[in-house]
């Protein structure tokens, strides 16, 4: 999986923050900052974001947010940008335009693995297997006796 990052560096805003902000969430990231401060960056892990949104307890909007943004081989998303800077996974755009971010599965990966990974479905507050799930949703779709 290769990991895509993306934010303006407002005037307003400083520079070091900013990169602290997508380090807090993007720990490997490879950080470029172009003549009109837009910070590009590559990443290769998910590992702090996803302790931040079980840690946080929000892998259900999570999972949604990333289901939406699934195009072809990727999923998009954004990250506020001052809750990043404070080590918070909120996935709001921001007043400063938020962190863009692009999940795209390499040969042989798939999307919705990915996504599942990040953010795995829940039932009563705890992490389920996807096959869980499916077989308790068709067991209550069974006729009832009585």
């Amino acid at each position: 999986m290769i990991i895509k990052i993306r934010t303006r560096i407002k005037p307003t805003e400083d520079r070091e923050k900013v990169i602290k902000a997508v380090r807090n969430m993007f720990r490997d990231a490879e950080i470029f900052i172009d003549e009109n401060n837009i910070l590009t960056a590559e990443a290769k892990s998910l590992e702090i974001l996803k302790k931040l949104i079980r840690r946080q307890g929000i892998l259900d909007a999570v999972r949604m947010v990333l289901e939406k943004g699934i195009s072809e081989n990727s999923t998009r998303f954004v990250l506020n940008k001052q809750a990043a800077y404070c080590g918070v996974a909120n996935f709001d755009r921001d007043v400063h335009g938020g962190i863009e971010v692009k999940v795209i599965a390499e040969e042989g990966e798939n999307i919705m693995t990915i996504v599942k990974d990040i953010a795995p479905r829940t039932k009563d507050g705890k992490i389920v297997e996807e096959d869980v799930l499916e077989s308790d949703a068709s067991n209550n779709l069974s006729p009832m006796r009585g």
